[in-house]
């Protein structure tokens, strides 16, 4: 067995692998993605909606788990079980100052109500109000839906947080400077939406793939900039929960609007303009006041952490 696992082929493959893990990962997720939505678009007919097929749209819907699949062999893989408490380690801080929970609660509701208000402010489209008329009143569906998928949505956020920010932001803020490492992450995160937006299932009618994009290199930023100022994964699952939520309510999707997209791509302006706020303001190599939080310092916290109460596998390591 020991001869297999240092045969040629193993062991460039080892080492690319703890060389490159974000870049592994980034191969493994988007591979699978493409092949998943793939094999779905080929197996509808002309015309067809996923909703029609039972089976496809089941495996459409729990694909999203994939990424949360690979970051736990991979982070198994590379650093055991002191790697996989790394990974979650930041839901434990929590105990952060209540405007950061105020942030994480309101911030997809400011920065949407800013966009559609200069939009209105300077004659471009109407005013659209402030919810959804079938969520507070009429026939309530937006808020039945809300309700129905609720647990799915909280469980996409505890999949992208884990994934993308935890494991892929904090290794990459290692090897580059804040800004690169989010611009890097942000592309490669809007990429797995990507083949969805291409055949139309999965993110909201009319979402110009381009703004799109934008809008995901923008939130990135500003997970991590929120992550380097806290170092609480609570307050950013928090942030993902809300900003996937938001939809239901703000009438903003162009869905809602015969595919008019000027309301969800004012929105998208805001956020960009945050965005590029904040690195003006904090910094683009750090994007916090202090030192950017990276994986190998949460690690050596885990670490200390196991050593305090003779954790085996700390001790071992």
């Amino acid at each position: 067995m020991k001869n297999y696992i240092r045969s040629p082929f193993i062991e460039p493959v080892r080492k690319f692998i703890e060389k490159f893990p974000v870049l592994t990962f980034v191969i493994l997720t988007l591979g699978y993605q493409f092949l998943v939505v793939g094999i779905i678009w080929w197996r509808l007919p002309d015309g067809g909606h996923m909703h029609d097929d039972e089976a496809a749209h089941m495996i459409f819907r729990f694909r999203v788990f994939g990424p949360l699949a690979f970051v736990l062999l991979l982070t198994a893989y590379l650093q055991g079980l002191d790697g996989i408490k790394t990974l979650f380690g930041g839901f434990l801080h929590w105990k952060v100052p209540p405007q950061w929970y105020l942030l994480a609660f309101t911030w997809k509701f400011l920065f949407t109500y800013i966009g559609i208000g200069v939009l209105a402010l300077v004659g471009l489209r109407a005013w659209p109000g402030f919810i959804q008329e079938n969520f507070l009143g009429g026939d309530h569906s937006n808020l039945k839906n809300l309700i129905s998928n609720l647990p799915f949505i909280v469980g996409i956020a505890f999949v992208e947080e884990t994934a993308w920010m935890k494991f892929c932001v904090t290794r990459m803020q290692e090897r580059y400077k804040a800004l690169p490492a989010c611009l890097l992450v942000g592309l490669a995160w809007g990429m797995w939406y990507l083949p969805m937006l291409l055949v139309r299932e999965g993110v909201p009618d009319g979402y110009p793939w381009h703004i799109f994009m934008m809008s995901m290199l923008a939130l990135t930023i500003f997970l991590c900039w929120t992550y380097n100022m806290t170092q609480s994964g609570t307050v950013l699952l928090v942030m993902q929960i809300i900003s996937n939520c938001a939809f239901f309510i703000l009438p903003v999707l162009p869905g809602l609007w015969n595919l008019d997209a000027a309301y969800v791509n004012s929105f998208v302006g805001a956020n960009v303009a945050m965005a590029t706020m904040i690195v003006l303001i904090y910094g683009w190599r750090e994007l916090g006041r202090g030192p950017r939080a990276t994986w190998k310092d949460s690690h050596a916290q885990t670490l200390a952490a196991g050593r305090k109460t003779g954790s085996p596998s700390a001790v071992h390591a």
